[in-house]
């Protein structure tokens, strides 16, 4: 296979800032060409489409596809960091893969800032960064409705057992982000979209505010999934399809029970091997042509043991400074400061937790371009807070009111979170 680590993972882990020197695992959003943020311009280029916000992976990358494609399809997996992907490869627990390493290309990404779902996804099927689209974080302070809301389930961050109920506030998300989504700008050009996704989440307000103008095919396990895009690769088309499968279990286990668990182990080899059975091995040979398989992943994750001392609960001192809990992720929280009290919150995460974090301020963050290089959506600021505040190692803040059992996080920026892998495979 030819992989291109050694040539392109030293430009991922060089750009760095003096601000986050605590910590040599901190990989930065990469800015050159190098980023999940360009993977939608790439497959755009691939087949022919617009151009997008952001542009299309570097030509060191590019180069290496051969040209234009008929169909192209982007498997992300929820979660798969990778150095976690060369992992199960080195221990034979990704084996479609393994088997076709000599006709595929290996590159290493990086994430956006926060690594995590919603943001990645805004980002995939808008083409633009998190500094434009302004869909940041898990948790987000909604200045317009007076509430933080849930960015996935589209609900304020304070309910239980509630989806959906933010357009009681008047929030469409077909409208919300403003930016016309990938589906619309291929359909203008001929390009058929189609997206795979368990069928509780076809209908979210997540998809819908992604996936206008794409079909939507719900499924229930690794089978259908597989047969579904097989049956419609195997029917001619006129034009060009863009095809987009999203797999979220290996997310879930590893929130559940930490990156490195056998159960997530032997899921990635279960879905590698239904691939192989159900697609690849029943895919017609003119339906193969002029097919290429990207394999990504929105984030990486890492292991964070439950910690009882990053339990805000644990700290009413440190709260009562705050105007609100804080957002965003308990791996890259945001918090939102009482006038006056700035050097106060410092001097309290110093006493606590030394050397734990660091913390930055908004201006700080948008300098070093955490979120990206685009213009700056209007509502951003509000959003973000006075200070972030950037976790080292394993640490994490809590401040849901709901028991800590997370075993594996993701959202912050050190390198298990923020290193993707991208494996290109001609499925001709």
């Amino acid at each position: 296979m030819p992989d291109y680590s050694d040539s392109i993972l030293p430009k991922l882990l060089s750009r760095k800032s003096p601000l986050l020197e605590k910590s040599q695992q901190i990989v930065l959003p990469d800015i050159a060409g190098h980023s999940l943020s360009n993977i939608p311009g790439t497959v755009s280029k691939l087949l022919g489409g617009p151009e997008m916000s952001r542009p299309a992976l570097s030509p060191e990358i590019l180069d290496k596809f051969d040209g234009r494609y008929r169909n192209v399809i982007v498997l992300l997996v929820d979660a798969l960091g990778y150095d976690h992907f060369q992992r199960l490869m080195a221990e034979g627990k990704a084996e479609f893969w393994s088997q076709n390493l000599e006709r595929a290309s290996m590159f290493p990404l990086t994430s956006i800032c926060p690594s995590t779902t919603a943001t990645a996804l805004s980002t995939v099927w808008t083409g633009a960064e998190p500094i434009e689209h302004g869909y940041i974080g898990y948790e987000m302070w909604l200045k317009r409705y007076g509430m933080v809301i849930n960015t996935i389930l589209h609900m304020p961050a304070s309910y239980f057992g509630d989806t959906g109920s933010l357009v009681k506030s008047g929030f469409v998300p077909e409208s919300f982000l403003g930016i016309s989504p990938l589906g619309a700008r291929f359909a203008d050009r001929g390009i058929e979209s189609h997206v795979f996704l368990p069928y509780s989440i076809g209908g979210s307000g997540l998809s819908r505010m992604h996936l206008e103008q794409t079909s939507v095919h719900g499924y229930v396990a690794e089978s259908d999934m597989w047969a579904n895009l097989r049956d419609i690769l195997n029917t001619p088309a006129r034009g060009s399809r863009f095809l987009y499968v999203y797999w979220s279990t290996l997310d879930t286990l590893i929130h559940r029970y930490g990156p490195a668990d056998e159960r997530v182990d032997n899921q990635f080899a279960d879905l590698s091997r239904s691939l192989a059975v159900n697609l690849f091995g029943r895919l017609e040979k003119k339906a193969a042509e002029n097919t290429l398989l990207l394999l990504t992943a929105d984030h990486g994750a890492i292991a964070t043991p439950v910690y009882e001392q990053y339990n805000l609960r644990g700290h009413p001192e440190l709260t009562a400074m705050l105007h609100l809990p804080p957002t965003c992720e308990t791996r890259l929280p945001f918090l939102f400061i009482k006038p006056g009290m700035e050097t106060n919150v410092r001097a309290y995460f110093e006493n606590a937790w030394p050397g734990k974090f660091t913390l930055i301020t908004t201006e700080q963050a948008l300098s070093m371009r955490l979120f990206g290089n685009g213009p700056e959506h209007p509502d951003l600021r509000d959003r973000l807070g006075d200070i972030m505040v950037i976790p080292h190692e394993d640490a994490y803040l809590w401040w849901p009111e709901k028991p800590n059992v997370m075993q594996g996080r993701h959202g912050g920026l050190n390198r298990l979170e923020m290193l993707i892998p991208l494996y290109a495979l001609p499925l001709g």
